[in-house]
């Protein structure tokens, strides 16, 4: 599967500079990103490796947000396996535009020794 890239530092500072015209946080998440997931986590940092997952992969498996909060997950990028935690939700599978299965943060793209933005092929992920 594909994997994207979010909350790297130019989606921050796309979303910070938006905030600085006095726009709302849901006009402002159309050219970037705050940089805190959905469960609450600063997923925009590179010392901790965070992803974001489709809900119904995330609901399928624990059956709530506070279940799925934080839950392992092992990612696989050309044959390296890194695991993070489940930090952020990304939209219904059916709305996704980009392809991409799962999202990676800043965290992982240093352990992958990927810069962001990227967009990788034949990531596999699996609950660790």
């Amino acid at each position: 599967m594909k994997a994207s890239s979010f909350a790297d530092p130019k989606d921050v500072e796309a979303f910070k500079r938006c905030k600085a015209t006095g726009k709302s946080d849901q006009e402002c998440f159309k050219v970037g990103d705050n940089g805190i997931g959905y469960f609450g986590f600063t997923c925009s940092t590179d010392t901790r490796n965070y992803c974001a997952l489709p809900r119904e992969d995330w609901m399928n498996k624990w059956g709530s947000k506070s279940k799925a909060s934080g839950q392992q997950v092992a990612v696989t990028y050309k044959g390296r396996t890194v695991t993070g935690r489940l930090g952020d939700t990304m939209p219904s599978k059916k709305d996704i535009t980009n392809g991409a299965g799962i999202d990676l943060n800043p965290g992982f793209a240093k352990a992958f020794g990927v810069t962001p933005p990227f967009m990788l092929q034949g990531v596999t992920w699996a609950w660790a």
